[in-house]
């Protein structure tokens, strides 16, 4: 194997166990959240960041030369 492709595989598995510790970091902040019974508020939260973030691409989509093909 080449130095290369070694260095593929460990980039691959660093990004693997990132994933899985963003997981549990996400299941345990939701398990949090059900625990003190504030997931309604989250839920409103989360809706809002997502309304936020779809108005503010939706904006940057207005200002660009429209060269993006994502917007």
């Amino acid at each position: 194997m080449t130095k290369h492709e070694e260095f593929l595989w460990e980039l691959l598995l660093h990004e693997i166990e990132t994933k899985a510790e963003l997981t549990r970091m996400y299941f345990d902040c939701f398990t949090f959240i059900a625990k003190t019974e504030q997931l309604k508020e989250f839920k409103l939260h989360k809706k809002q960041r997502e309304d936020s973030r779809r108005k503010a691409l939706g904006e940057s989509c207005f200002t660009d030369e429209h060269d993006n093909e994502e917007c």
